[in-house]
């Protein structure tokens, strides 16, 4: 069983990565974690604000898993640095596949961005950029 990750920013955007999961992945062969990041958290995370964090995550995870029935689905929320987050995630779960679209950005990242460049460079495993 293949282990994939998908982090969420809570764009449309982001969904793309989720509708690809539907196209390429039977519910029965893989295992999934959607990830979300919360990046403007506090440096010393107390339980309130990490309860924020987690409430705050459902909203961005829960039209996912909605698209998403019949999946096997774990949910992960991180804080501060997505890319670092993202890595770690994949690492600790021994993740096959990260699947991500790419940065909405103008200038120099908009090719694929900066969170998306940190995971390619960085992550032990096979990186899907999906297209716009």
């Amino acid at each position: 069983m293949k282990k994939i990750l998908v982090p969420l920013d809570g764009s449309e955007r982001s969904l793309h990565s989720v509708e690809l999961v539907k196209e390429l992945y039977h519910p029965d062969d893989i295992e999934l974690t959607l990830m979300y990041v919360k990046e403007d958290a506090q440096l010393f995370i107390d339980e309130r604000s990490f309860a924020d964090a987690e409430r705050e995550m459902q909203g961005v995870v829960c039209p996912a898993v909605q698209k998403l029935e019949g999946y096997k689905i774990n949910c992960e929320v991180g804080f501060v640095d997505p890319g670092k987050e993202i890595v770690k995630c994949a690492t600790i779960n021994n993740t096959d596949i990260i699947i991500m679209t790419k940065s909405t950005k103008k200038g120099l990242t908009r090719m694929i961005g900066s969170v998306t460049s940190y995971v390619v460079k960085h992550t032990p495993c096979i990186v899907m950029i999906v297209p716009e």
